[in-house]
């Protein structure tokens, strides 16, 4: 993915209403970050929390939603955000991996069982356009001393918002 990508418009079905990319993404500035993980494994718990530990900053940096692109059911990551108490961050439910495969974050390595590798990914997104992308490296070393979302993280976020990058 590259910065000045134009988002397609791509529908969502949820909470029984279709929303577009154009209906996210028009006319506003926001994060979108991905989550690939079980919303149950540690490294995915302590991301969400920072995004909504930090919701209130990166606002005031000039964004005006945070979402989280999952792909899975909405009723399912809603019910997930509810008992771990992220009630900030907002949910795109990509359950057939649109949004995921138009940006280049869904592999598909078969076409009989479909089975799918969904990269971590974080974007700044303005009016639509692709401003910045992060992508999580391929292969996670044992001995590597940064953390599992290094480049996705909400403290690169913030540097790049604030002009520090």
């Amino acid at each position: 993915m590259k910065s000045g990508f134009r988002l397609s418009n791509i529908k969502f079905s949820f909470n029984n209403s279709v929303k577009t990319t154009e209906e996210f993404f028009t006319k506003r500035r926001v994060t979108l970050f991905s989550i690939s993980e079980d919303l149950n494994c540690q490294n995915t718990l302590a991301k969400l929390r920072n995004f909504e530990d930090h919701y209130d900053r990166i606002k005031k940096l000039g964004i005006h939603d945070i979402y989280c692109c999952v792909f899975q059911k909405f009723e399912n990551v809603k019910s997930q955000f509810d008992k771990i108490n992220i009630c900030k961050i907002k949910i795109i439910p990509d359950e057939d991996g649109n949004l995921m495969k138009h940006l280049g974050a869904l592999n598909t390595f078969s076409e009989i069982k479909m089975a799918n590798l969904n990269k971590n990914f974080m974007a700044i997104i303005t009016d639509g356009i692709v401003e910045k992308w992060w992508e999580e490296r391929k292969k996670i070393e044992k001995k590597q001393k940064t953390s599992f979302y290094s480049e996705t993280s909400v403290e690169n976020c913030i540097i790049y918002l604030s002009g520090t990058e």
